[in-house]
């Protein structure tokens, strides 16, 4: 966030943030010396931007775009929090397993997945079941495509099933519900895609877990939510920085077999495609 200038009264600075509001671009105002305010910018990149706004605005304060900046931002604000209020009441929705069901759809189907698989397999310790959701290049030529996928539904012991299931729910939840399950499935399949072939590339067919998906929803919201202040949705620091310590700690095998590339690749995915739909208007 950077400064970009002082207007001379608290009104004008307030209708001149409603008019950046209205441009998409996040300002605050603040008191500063002498009785003036000044005007911070939260996107660096749209500073200059904001700057020649601004020396517009000096020049004529009273213009018919800025006069009407106030009533438009206020209006536009209203619609936004009744967004809010839409998605508040999804969230809280009741049902006979709430933490289940409020996930959209398909944060449930990803769920149950992961458990269903688990006990089919007996937690990778099946041959015949688990050969069948391994990655194999020679089958895959054949047609078996969703072998590129479904390594992501395997795990190999409960405490990393039950880490997994924890972090897809509560970050897949809020995901699906904000991008609706459209593109919410686009972002697993690819990120499931990406990182199940990193990590293939890098140590072969032996591995599984939906712990790529899981960086990559989290890559998603941490980079969009500092890309685009209207997506309203951020990652707390205590979230990201437990998620970075167990990312540390697969690098220096202190969690014994991990799938680094698939953890790496997946956040790198997922905060590509943040990165990306936080540049598009109304994305």
């Amino acid at each position: 966030m950077r400064p970009i200038g002082q207007l001379e009264t608290e009104e004008q600075a307030r209708t001149f943030a409603d008019y950046l509001f209205l441009r998409d671009v996040e300002a605050q105002i603040e008191p500063a010396k002498g009785g003036a305010w000044g005007i911070w910018v939260v996107d660096e990149e749209r500073v200059d931007e904001s700057k020649a706004l601004l020396s517009r605005f000096r020049s004529m304060p009273d213009a018919e775009e800025f006069y009407q900046a106030s009533a438009a931002a206020a209006e536009r604000r209203r619609g936004a929090e009744k967004e809010i209020r839409k998605e508040e009441k999804l969230l809280k929705r009741s049902a006979a397993f709430p933490r289940l069901m409020r996930g959209g759809g398909l944060t449930m189907v990803l769920l149950i997945l992961c458990v269903v698989v688990a006990m089919a397999t007996k937690l990778g310790q099946d041959p015949a079941w688990t050969g069948w959701l391994l990655i194999s290049m020679e089958k895959v030529s054949g047609g078996q495509v969703w072998r590129l996928f479904t390594p992501a539904f395997l795990h190999f012991s409960l405490w990393h099933l039950l880490f997994n299931l924890l972090w897809l729910q509560d970050l897949g939840t809020v995901l699906e519900i904000k991008i609706g399950t459209g593109r919410f499935a686009a972002v697993v399949a690819l990120v499931a895609l990406v990182s199940n072939l990193a990590q293939y590339a890098a140590g072969g067919a032996g591995f599984g877990g939906m712990s790529g998906v899981v960086y990559g929803v989290f890559g998603y919201l941490w980079i969009r939510g500092k890309r685009d202040f209207r997506f309203g949705l951020t990652i707390a620091p205590m979230t990201s920085g437990l998620l970075l310590v167990f990312l540390a700690l697969g690098i220096f095998g202190l969690l014994g077999p991990t799938a680094n590339a698939a953890h790496f690749s997946g956040l790198l995915v997922g905060g590509a495609l943040g990165w990306l739909a936080g540049s598009r208007k109304g994305a």
